[in-house]
């Protein structure tokens, strides 16, 4: 990174009492970097918005369903889509899961405990359920270093590449606590050097401090000041310019896009799959808020990620929940019989065995079997393993909605699925 590259405020040097500024480090290797010390974010709202895409994202953000009145349906809709966001979320680190991996139950892998790219993924999608009932309680109270080094722990304690110490932010004297971005080659080409650790508490504190700002919130929200998507965007931006930990940060702070949404009481909507397809435009944007203090760019990435992933999340949960009335006209099921119970249980667990029919349906072994006969015969679910124990089955209908790339429509998905099933010969 050039110290040229960067807006007066930052290319000054910084000292204290400065809001902001870069300076160097006398650790060896590093003596030629410059490292920036960001500004909080800002409380007004910084020139050059792009007010119509941030219209759009708005009304994007008003039709999700409300957290306290999400149906059934939904919420199997909401934990489907979770867990393709853990996928595509960890997927943009490298880490290299399928939808497969995280809906297959844990019975079929013999070691559940140990650290896998699965149980990273795994890990990712937990952590968010289990925060998203605090954050609909207490909404953005959350916002606190306690809840940043939770999401990651949950996440890294189970990275097999992860060298540091999970969930716990960069420090004086750790082990990998200066970090650069890009410069694979030499440190010296990096694109971006985030705040030496001294650094790190501070910041992160001022960040979700400014997250959880009612002022600047409630002005937001009426309309004069900084509303979700420009906040969103914001935040993010300066979390990851923080990069408070020596990996990990950028699932971490895309799980507080999700968060910030379920904090104003909707089922959020996951913007990993729009970053992904988008990545180097995302990348731009992101420097361009780094290293300028510009965020228009930002903000209109992911004003355009959050209306993108609502029309892809709609396509997708009307081509889900149309499955179970398909499914019943192709098997013609007897009313209260196992197999025709199954085909709602099948959305939010698309990969079984006959033991969790079993356990699901609160049916005896040899019921299940024939509900597993059934479906497989109507080709509403496919055996994958091929053999008589342990046998594992797919709705493909349903994982290959989930699986397609972010802007492939659902119909060809359904085609592809369906010529897994054979169901056209």
């Amino acid at each position: 990174m050039k110290r040229d590259e960067l807006a007066p405020a930052l290319k000054a040097l910084y000292t204290k009492g400065r809001p902001c500024g870069v300076e160097k480090c006398k650790k060896k290797g590093f003596e030629n970097l410059w490292f920036v010390v960001p500004p909080s974010p800002p409380d007004k709202l910084p020139p050059a918005m792009p007010a119509g895409s941030i219209a759009k994202a708005l009304r994007a953000l008003e039709q999700m369903p409300k957290f306290s009145e999400s149906s059934d349906l939904d919420k199997i809709v909401s934990f489907l889509f979770l867990r393709r966001e853990a996928v595509q979320s960890s997927r943009m680190e490298g880490t290299w899961s399928t939808v497969d991996h995280v809906l297959t139950p844990g019975s079929v892998y013999d070691n559940e405990e140990g650290a896998s790219e699965r149980a990273s993924v795994l890990g990712y999608a937990r952590a968010l359920e289990k925060e998203f009932k605090s954050a609909f309680e207490r909404g953005v109270e959350v916002f606190t270093p306690a809840l940043v080094s939770r999401l990651h722990l949950e996440v890294m304690s189970k990275d097999l590449g992860y060298q540091g110490r999970p969930g716990e932010i960069r420090r004086p004297g750790r082990a990998g606590s200066i970090v650069f971005i890009g410069g694979l080659r030499r440190k010296e080409e990096s694109i971006y050097n985030p705040v030496l650790p001294k650094h790190v508490a501070r910041c992160l504190r001022e960040i979700l401090a400014w997250m959880s700002r009612k002022a600047v919130i409630e002005m937001g929200d009426a309309g004069m000041g900084l509303p979700l998507p420009v906040r969103m965007a914001i935040g993010h931006s300066h979390f990851e310019a923080v990069h408070p930990f020596s990996d990990g940060n950028g699932r971490v702070g895309r799980m507080l896009l999700a968060i910030q949404m379920v904090c104003h009481r909707s089922l959020p909507l996951y913007l990993s799959g729009y970053m992904e397809a988008e990545k180097r435009d995302y990348i731009l944007a992101l420097q361009n808020a780094q290293k300028k203090l510009k965020y228009g760019l930002i903000v209109e990435f992911i004003c355009a990620a959050i209306e993108a992933s609502f029309r892809e999340a709609s396509e997708t949960k009307t081509a889900i929940l149309q499955l179970p009335e398909q499914w019943a006209r192709r098997g013609e099921f007897r009313d209260g019989s196992a197999a025709k119970r199954a085909l709602h249980v099948l959305l939010n667990h698309p990969i079984f065995t006959t033991k969790d029919l079993m356990r699901l349906l609160k049916v005896s072994s040899p019921a299940a079997n024939r509900a597993v006969t059934q479906l497989v015969h109507s080709k509403i679910a496919r055996e994958r393993t091929g053999h008589g124990r342990n046998r594992v089955f797919a709705a493909e209908e349903v994982i290959e909605l989930l699986s397609r790339r972010f802007g492939d429509g659902p119909s060809e998905a359904l085609q592809r699925a369906r010529d897994l099933l054979k169901l056209n010969r």
